[in-house]
């Protein structure tokens, strides 16, 4: 099995949220290199400076303040949605709570065959979401490569505007 990819960035600069079953594990386990199958997230896991949420926390408004207090010291917010998921899940203003934080958009599951990701962004963007959205597989290696790129060259450049 291989091992973490070791990281210089601390637990709470990526935090992926998004509905039951999008697939956030999946590709937090795809990102710190974690070959096991994903199981049920039942709380929050931190590892190589990202964090998986429990869909929970983003589905249900009696625990949207877990997830915003989870989000509060992020950098980054990744928003996971399935590719077979055609209905609109982001509540109106849960992300724009930390508005400074950086957002972006995970279309996971892509390799499924009633995936359709073309209608799943242009759900996303007729919702108002306009940051950069990306599809992805974790069984397409290839398609988490611009994903990763983006994700650890903007902290990159966060980090160094911060020391300069």
């Amino acid at each position: 099995m291989a091992q973490p990819v070791p990281s210089p960035y601390d637990p709470s600069r990526f935090v992926l949220v998004g509905p039951v079953a999008a697939g956030k594990t999946t590709l937090f386990n795809a990102l710190i290199g974690r070959e096991a199958a994903a199981m049920k997230t039942q709380a929050l896991d931190y590892e190589n400076g990202i964090v998986d949420t429990p869909g929970e926390f983003f589905s249900h408004p009696r625990l949207h303040h877990a997830l915003i207090n989870t989000v509060a010291d992020a950098r980054s917010v990744v928003y996971v949605h399935g590719a077979t998921d055609f209905d609109y899940r982001l509540p109106p203003g849960l992300l724009e709570v930390n508005a400074d934080k950086r957002l972006m958009a995970a279309i996971t599951k892509i390799d499924l065959p009633d995936a359709d990701p073309q209608r799943v962004e242009a759900l996303l963007r007729a919702g108002g979401f306009s940051a950069p959205i990306f599809r992805v597989s974790v069984f397409r290696p290839e398609t988490l490569v611009p994903f990763k790129r983006h994700l650890f060259e903007q902290e990159r450049q966060d980090d160094h505007e911060a020391t300069h």
